[in-house]
């Protein structure tokens, strides 16, 4: 199965539209992919793939890996190991960063959709608008960075060949998701636009590295207006021209870069760690 699903990956990676029939090829190699990589997921343990991987890097780095609440299945769980050889090698390198929300950047933010959520607010209740802001902002500051770190660790799955087929179904699936949340919120009123355009560029940017990935394009079946998705390919563009040189601390170039292309600079800071703690030891 490995051998059928890598071989149709091959074919859509370098496929060629030449004339109407090329539709029926690309759809025979994309069911080609799809199905071995289900066979594939049914016949592997994954989680006993997972935890090997688990055992090398805390003893390679010295330390124990603390999942999240979040890492609920064996993809998420390689995500979080992953992002944990990333933070101890930009450790190792001296390029050891923290994010944070000052109160000059809650301010900065949240002044950029407040007027949004005091408009919906009525006049006798006005009080909660300062706590809807800032759980707003900190909802999307929690989406923002998971969405980076994780696209930074999906680029770094890829290159274990073994992981592929896991990594195709994880991503689709999430990826199904979030059309589908866009498809829900454009249903209702929403509370701020300001901030549904935030969450909505983050959840397509995504399709672009999958796309790269994959050679499968889901950008398409998000209802938004064409800006978000040009803006989120440029984003993607920014993303995979530091990626392709990254090295250790390369991660918080990418969020700054990001950022300033969101117009969110001074919405976060990025700043060195003080040296509170000793750098780990890799065996």
């Amino acid at each position: 199965m490995q051998k059928q699903f890598n071989s149709a990956l091959e074919g859509l990676l370098n496929f060629e539209y030449v004339d109407q029939s090329s539709v029926e090829k690309y759809n025979g190699l994309f069911k080609q992919m799809i199905s071995a990589s289900m066979q594939i997921c049914n016949e592997t343990d994954f989680d006993a793939l997972v935890s090997q991987k688990q055992a090398e890097a805390e003893k390679k780095y010295g330390a124990k890996i603390e999942f999240s609440e979040d890492a609920t299945d064996a993809y998420k769980k390689l995500r979080e190991i992953v992002r944990f050889e990333m933070s101890r090698q930009s450790l190792l390198a001296g390029e050891d960063y923290e994010i944070c929300c000052t109160d000059a950047n809650i301010a900065n933010a949240t002044g950029k959709f407040r007027s949004e959520i005091e408009s919906i607010v009525p006049a006798n209740q006005k009080e909660v608008v300062e706590s809807m802001c800032y759980s707003i902002y900190s909802d999307f500051t929690k989406y923002f960075l998971c969405t980076v770190f994780d696209m930074m660790a999906d680029a770094k799955i890829y290159q274990m060949e073994e992981f592929r087929p896991l990594q195709l179904n994880a991503m689709g699936k999430e990826l199904r998701t979030n059309v589908n949340v866009v498809r829900q919120q454009n249903e209702k009123p929403q509370k701020s636009e300001t901030i549904t355009g935030w969450f909505r560029l983050m959840m397509i940017l995504p399709t672009f590295l999958f796309k790269k990935l994959y050679a499968v394009s889901l950008t398409e079946m998000f209802e938004v207006p064409q800006k978000h998705k040009d803006d989120a390919a440029h984003m993607f563009n920014i993303f995979q021209r530091t990626y392709e040189s990254f090295v250790a601390g390369d991660e918080y170039k990418i969020l700054l870069h990001l950022l300033a292309e969101m117009g969110l600079s001074e919405c976060f800071t990025i700043r060195p760690k003080a040296p509170a703690q000793n750098k780990p030891v890799v065996n």
